[in-house]
């Protein structure tokens, strides 16, 4: 018998299994639960409700999907605090998730809105769309969404479908294990400052390629890197000349080590190890090349915009603290998303100077006629389209002052 708590998030109050019964002196949230929850990714599950929000501005969704749904709690939030009055299919292969997700939906009498089904999402993705395709599915796994993603491409409605991915395996998004990286997602990561740029661009490389192989084009609508995890929205239709001319949008980065400068390059160019001009003259690397990845954009500022403005109509205490910020972050950055962000005390390390105030490297750099904002992914780091030497000059013009 699972041991329940009770548990408030959002605008909702449901059962999982007592998180701090199982985890003992750890404080560890591990698969092994009876019922997944973990309260940590509580800011994901916010931002979530608030892009599917913004979504349902211009967009119709009639049913939607989890597949890993532990105790419910997303898909939960969703029904309860997104407009409209869509559907959802629920899924786990877990007998006590499915037990405690029934209970939570007959509490918030959600009885008729949704229905709970045991079994191996992979499978169930495929037959429970097979009557009418999902408007929306949502795979939230503990580790990759890899193995689910074709299943999930399938399942969406052909006429436009969102599809949001969550991937906490960071070690091998993040330049870990390199043969794992290349296995599941179909590119190299590198260790670099930028890191967490790498693996979204890696995730989303590798939804692309997974859509184009099912004749479907991708659009980018907003990715979120913090914590332990990386997710993506995209929007998915039936479409292969568009995803055909997306192929310009796969492409490597290439970054040295030795002068933190990159270069981004398209696949279908072909690059000459020569042409890679150093912030350091006489650099001699080393050089790491991280992909194929996705090059393209990663934000959709009206996507960005709106859920800014479902957050500022609504009562600021049912949200993560920090969600005002990573929104207003999202949205200066999306200006100069394709230059990867820099980070400043990585950089100051490397020339042996005292990182200023993101601030004011950023109001000193748009004053002399560069562009540059703070970004989401790093709280150290900026974006810019400065060159790097420039970048380090503003830096020892401000430790003079």
């Amino acid at each position: 018998m699972t041991i329940e708590k009770e548990y408030t998030e959002g605008r909702i109050t449901f059962l999982s299994a007592d998180v701090e019964h199982y985890s003992g002196n750890k404080k560890q949230i591990t698969a092994s639960l009876p019922v997944f929850y973990n309260a940590r990714m509580r800011l994901n599950r916010d931002i979530s409700v608030l892009f599917l929000s913004s979504y349902l501005r211009d967009n119709k969704i009639e049913t939607m999907c989890e597949p890993l749904t532990g105790s419910g709690v997303r898909t939960l939030r969703y029904l309860k605090e997104c407009p409209g009055d869509f559907t959802a299919k629920l899924f786990d292969v877990n007998p006590n998730a499915i037990e405690i997700a029934r209970k939570n939906i007959k509490k918030l009498n959600l009885v008729k809105r949704a229905q709970v089904v045991k079994g191996d999402a992979k499978i169930l993705v495929l037959t429970e769309s097979r009557e009418k395709r999902f408007d929306y599915v949502d795979i939230d796994p503990f580790g990759t969404p890899a193995p689910y993603l074709n299943a999930a491409v399938q399942s969406l409605n052909p006429d436009g479908g969102l599809l949001a991915l969550t991937a906490t395996d960071m070690p091998v998004l993040c330049g870990g294990y390199q043969s794992v990286a290349l296995r599941r997602y179909g590119g190299f990561s590198v260790r670099a400052p930028f890191v967490h740029e790498i693996a979204v661009r890696l995730l989303e490389g590798f939804a692309y390629r997974v859509a184009g192989l099912n004749d479907y084009s991708i659009t980018p609508l907003a990715v979120l890197s913090t914590d332990h995890y990386v997710r993506t929205w995209i929007k998915i239709e039936a479409d292969r000349k568009k995803s055909n001319r997306q192929t310009e949008n796969l492409g490597t980065i290439r970054f040295c080590e030795g002068c933190m400068q990159t270069q981004t390059t398209p696949l279908a160019l072909k690059y000459d190890e020569n042409e890679f001009e150093h912030a350091i003259p006489n650099c001699k690397g080393p050089m790491r090349v991280a992909g194929p990845l996705w090059i393209g954009d990663l934000f959709k500022i009206k996507q960005l915009k709106g859920a800014q403005e479902v957050f500022n109509q609504d009562d600021a205490s049912y949200y993560h603290r920090r969600v005002p910020r990573i929104l207003d972050e999202m949205i200066e950055e999306d200006a100069l998303i394709d230059i990867p962000f820099i980070d400043l005390h990585a950089l100051c390390d490397l020339h042996n100077l005292t990182p200023p105030k993101n601030s004011d490297i950023i109001e000193y750099l748009n004053n002399v006629g560069y562009n540059a904002t703070r970004t989401h992914f790093r709280p150290t780091a900026i974006r810019t389209n400065a060159p790097l030497v420039e970048v380090v000059s503003a830096i020892k013009n401000l430790m003079k002052r």
